[in-house]
């Protein structure tokens, strides 16, 4: 989950111009450029990454100088040549709350780097990756963002800052400077919700989009009968959850699955295993606490009914294992948060994993547009990305942003083990052009 606790109140964007602003920290940024020289990519030293933010910081003064001190808004600047070396920025919590998700990010990246390495780059020109400490904070993503903004030249793209305060902080600073920025693992709404511009995407799922997954999979579930059941417990989430569910799984001739409501807290839901089994539902939908879901799992399969019970990701605890036992292998999934990754692991994946996931997806992307536009501007990759495109195995992005892809996916237990529900099928028949092509247009 997002760190959120230090998330902004109001826009990140500034009314002065990044270089002003870059000015007035210049000392404490190169002194944590040098700091995080250290943790730098493998290829990069820290002397090297020290001059890079003197010259950066002699730029910057340079043009406060020349008397464009009172502009503000993006300035025409010259981004990576068309030759030499593709440069992107990823920027990760390498110290901090966060630095796990970072270090799992990092190494992911060094894989991935290193297949496209052995391709020969990018259209024959090596890729350069730079990586750079945001701590996972407003702060040092600002610092981050600012060093980046006011470079001389820009990056082809900065990819990361996985904490949502640090990315939406960010991103502001990003459009305003002309800098293509792919927020990755940042699954908090507003990053897109209140987007900053046409050159910030998310290569993430969302943390609000639960209840639609989950949709769907109830009536992937239900088949052509359609007959689902949704059942909560009347708290503000799950009545939330509940809404999306119901929106999602309506049949083509617009009616949704059945709703039942029970009283969070009880001990007994004989009376509400009973009302199902007289519902005959092909599947039910289940949102609420562990306890609860946990108790009436248990009286369903003692009256003899096996349908499959799909859960929120409050079951993904310990709690719900240790209540629920050997009935977990009785078809029970558990809707998880998963990466956008196509190479996406079928066993799940803790927080720190799908950051790495989403990170090196980020990449691959970017990596395809580059080759598609035989270009590193980010201008032209930000409009390839931004393009709508239908092949079935191309990752593209909705008109906010957003990568089309879940945000949440179902795991069923085996073997102590939490595996994807889904997959099998999903490799079998493909993935939806229709689906994409509704959450493109905003439907």
């Amino acid at each position: 989950m997002d760190q959120t606790s230090d998330m902004p109140t109001g826009s990140a964007r500034s009314a002065r111009s990044p270089s002003f602003l870059y000015l007035r920290g210049r000392a404490g940024a190169c002194a944590r450029v040098k700091r995080a020289g250290s943790t730098a990519h493998a290829r990069y030293v820290p002397v090297a990454s020290l001059i890079a933010c003197l010259v950066a910081v002699a730029a910057a003064s340079l043009w406060q100088a020349t008397g464009h001190a009172g502009q503000t808004g993006p300035q025409p600047r010259a981004a990576e040549a068309g030759t030499g070396a593709i440069r992107i920025v990823v920027a990760l919590p390498l110290t901090g709350p966060r630095r796990a998700a970072g270090a799992a990010a990092r190494q992911r990246l060094a894989l991935v780097t290193s297949a496209i390495d052995a391709q020969g780059g990018l259209g024959q020109r090596p890729l350069e990756i730079e990586i750079l400490d945001d701590g996972c904070s407003r702060e040092g993503a600002r610092d981050v963002a600012m060093r980046i903004a006011s470079a001389p030249k820009l990056p082809s793209a900065v990819i990361g800052h996985p904490c949502a305060s640090a990315a939406i902080t960010a991103a502001a600073i990003y459009q305003q400077g002309g800098v293509l920025f792919i927020a990755a693992g940042v699954r908090h709404p507003e990053l897109t919700e209140k987007r900053a511009g046409h050159l910030v995407f998310r290569a993430a799922g969302r943390d609000d989009r639960q209840g639609t997954d989950a949709g769907r999979r109830l009536a992937a579930l239900a088949g052509k009968s359609g007959a689902g059941l949704i059942v909560h417990d009347r708290t503000v989430m799950a009545r939330r959850l509940a809404e999306a569910a119901r929106e999602a799984a309506k049949r083509s001739d617009g009616t949704a699955p059945e709703e039942l409501t029970i009283v969070a807290g009880e001990t007994d839901y004989t009376k509400t295993a009973a009302d199902i089994a007289t519902r005959q539902p092909e599947a039910v939908l289940f949102f609420g606490f562990p306890a609860e879901a946990a108790i009436l799992l248990r009286q369903l399969r003692q009256r003899g009914l096996q349908i499959p019970l799909i859960v929120n990701d409050a079951m993904a605890t310990a709690e719900f294992v240790d209540h629920a036992g050997a009935l977990l292998e009785t078809h029970v999934e558990v809707m998880m948060p998963v990466s956008i990754n196509r190479d996406t692991l079928e066993e799940s994946e803790l927080s720190d994993g799908v950051v790495a996931s989403d990170t090196a997806a980020a990449l691959a992307v970017l990596a395809d547009a580059i080759t598609a536009t035989a270009s590193s501007d980010p201008a032209r990759l930000a409009e390839r990305l931004a393009r709508a495109r239908w092949q079935l195995e191309e990752l593209v992005f909705d008109y906010k942003g957003d990568a089309v892809a879940p945000s949440f996916a179902p795991f069923k237990r085996v073997s102590g083990v939490w595996v994807r529900a889904d997959l099998a099928a999903r490799r079998g028949r493909g993935r939806s052009g229709d689906l994409r092509r509704t959450e493109r247009e905003g439907g």
